[in-house]
């Protein structure tokens, strides 16, 4: 059976905006260097994100990156309702379901928080699998991944991984999967994207399904 493995954040929901404006808010409350643009934000973000937050000028010295982490988290909840569904995300996830494909999302996202989300989007029902972290760290896809990939009994060969960030790639490599498209409308430059040699796309719409 064919699987089509997605990230969520900037892949499935649209939701790099909010980020670079809490982002924004969050560093001028600490008396840091904001104003950061969508571009700037995305030639910066980068994993682990413990090292895209001391680019920015976070030092962890007077708070921990969790309780950092832990107010982005509350303030994006409170912003979740700006989000939309990236350009493509549903035409795309219908052509797989009609095709028969096994549908699952692998994400960064705390889990009871992702399938919330999911579920409000009203596109759970297109899912056969909703994973996410057990904290809301956006820690390493990968064991969560390779866990998945064990119990499914998934083959690699028959995977396309659909992400928005070189850690998407990276985590697509580690459990094999050679087909993986970045589409370069989340939360990395298309630039950045192009430099890992993999496949890139501008949104969904110009991904193919093979």
């Amino acid at each position: 059976m064919k699987t089509v493995i997605w990230d969520y954040n900037g892949t499935i929901i649209d939701d790099v905006h909010i980020s670079v404006n809490i982002e924004n808010q969050m560093l001028e409350e600490r008396h840091l260097k904001a104003g950061y643009t969508l571009e700037q934000y995305r030639s910066l973000f980068c994993y682990p994100i413990i090292d895209y937050y001391y680019k920015i000028g976070y030092t962890f010295k007077e708070e921990s990156y969790e309780q950092m982490a832990e107010e982005f988290n509350q303030l994006y909840d409170m912003h979740f309702h700006e989000a939309g569904l990236c350009c493509g995300f549903l035409d795309k996830i219908k052509e797989s379901t009609a095709k028969g494909y096994r549908n699952v999302i692998l994400s960064a996202c705390e889990d009871k928080m992702l399938k919330e989300q999911c579920r409000t989007l009203h596109i759970d029902r297109y899912f056969d699998d909703i994973l996410g972290i057990d904290n809301n760290w956006a820690g390493s896809k990968v064991q969560m991944a390779n866990d998945w990939m064990e119990h499914a009994d998934a083959d690699p060969k028959e995977c396309i991984y659909f992400g928005d960030t070189t850690h998407d790639l990276e985590t697509a490599h580690a459990i094999g999967v050679e087909k993986c498209i970045l589409i370069a409308q989340g939360h990395q430059s298309m630039e950045i994207l192009k430099e890992t040699g993999a496949e890139v796309k501008s949104s969904l719409k110009e991904a193919e399904l093979i």
